[in-house]
């Protein structure tokens, strides 16, 4: 229980994060019944983002995640918790897939972000205001 309530503020940290802050600015708040969060001034968000890569198991260390396009999408927020539903890793960008670390091929022993086991992964899709227009639900990776 503990794990769910970490991965779910952290989730709506992140929201509030990439819509510009909290309430009151455009940000995001809970209390829409757990139906998914709900952008201050509007409706609770429906749209999905649809989570394709990688596997829940045997993703590697450093994998590439990968998801559908939004439509009304400009931009997509990644992010990547640790067991303990700490966020490891955040990235922002138009495209829809991004390897671990934000670097391809990044060559073995380099430094930079791991998969760990009992991670998990979410996507938000931005529209051109910023604001959540789409999001996914949590998945878990493991390497």
């Amino acid at each position: 229980m503990r794990r769910l309530v970490l991965l779910a503020l952290a989730v709506l940290m992140v929201l509030g994060a990439c819509t510009g802050g909290g309430a009151g600015d455009g940000g995001t708040t809970a209390g829409d019944g757990g139906n998914g969060p709900e952008p201050v001034g509007g409706g609770p968000v429906e749209a999905t983002v649809e989570l394709t890569a990688p596997p829940e198991e045997g993703a590697g260390e450093v994998p590439t995640f990968g998801w559908e396009p939004v439509a009304g999408a400009a931009a997509y927020r990644l992010v990547v918790l640790d067991a303990e539903g700490r966020a490891v890793w955040v990235w922002e960008g138009p495209e829809t897939s991004v390897a671990l670390g934000g670097v391809p091929d990044r060559p073995e022993g380099a430094e930079g972000p791991v998969l760990t086991a009992g991670s998990t992964w979410t996507v938000a899709a931005l529209g051109a205001d910023g604001h959540v227009v789409a999001v996914s639900a949590a998945r878990p990776a493991s390497p």
